[in-house]
């Protein structure tokens, strides 16, 4: 028995480190598999009440091809609320000032009230002061990851966490063998 309780009257946000999930799925992202974040949402989520889902990205630096907007937009369709920052640091190939951006929207909505229950989708220990502040605010903190790029710390600072690869968060983006009977059944038509 746990002393956390889940309640399906708990209000819930959900934030989202873009760049550390998809990181993580690289190596199956080489392999035609995408993770949808919408799933990954609704999985966790379950019959708990969503006020917002975050995610936080950075973008291209103004006059240069922003290659992330197309999937900004496509989030935003979907419902979830894109924070980009304009600090992608090129040389270094990494994202500034994100993390922070990301840890003070949980701080500044634990301390209005606007949650119960926080989803920190990341496996990055750079969220562990923003977690404990969380918490000692009153909120229950859950943590999302790929058991292979979580750090043990930051699974430990959760009040519940999520394995990712436990979860069905995975397609196939246009497998070849489905191209091919999807082909094949239309020449038949």
């Amino acid at each position: 028995m746990t002393l956390i309780s889940e309640n399906k009257d708990n209000k819930v946000m959900m934030f989202i480190d873009l760049r550390n999930v998809l990181k993580s799925v690289e190596s199956m992202e080489a392999m035609s598999f995408r993770l949808d974040l919408y799933a990954l949402t609704i999985n966790i989520l379950g019959s708990r009440e969503l006020v917002a889902a975050y995610v936080f990205d950075s973008k291209a630096r103004e006059g240069t091809e922003d290659r992330s907007k197309k999937l900004h937009d496509r989030l935003r369709y979907l419902g979830f609320r894109v924070i980009t920052r304009d600090a992608f640091d090129p040389d270094a190939r990494e994202q500034k000032e994100v993390d922070v951006a990301m840890a003070s929207e949980m701080l500044v909505h634990a301390l209005r009230n606007h949650f119960d229950v926080a989803i920190v989708v990341s496996g990055d220990r750079d969220f562990i002061p923003a977690i404990e502040h969380v918490k000692a605010a009153g909120k229950r903190v859950e943590v999302a990851a790929f058991a292979h790029s979580v750090s043990s710390a930051v699974r430990q600072s959760a009040d519940k966490f999520y394995e990712l690869e436990k979860m069905p968060l995975l397609f196939m983006n246009n497998p070849p063998a489905a191209v091919e009977t999807a082909e094949a059944a239309e020449e038949a038509a």
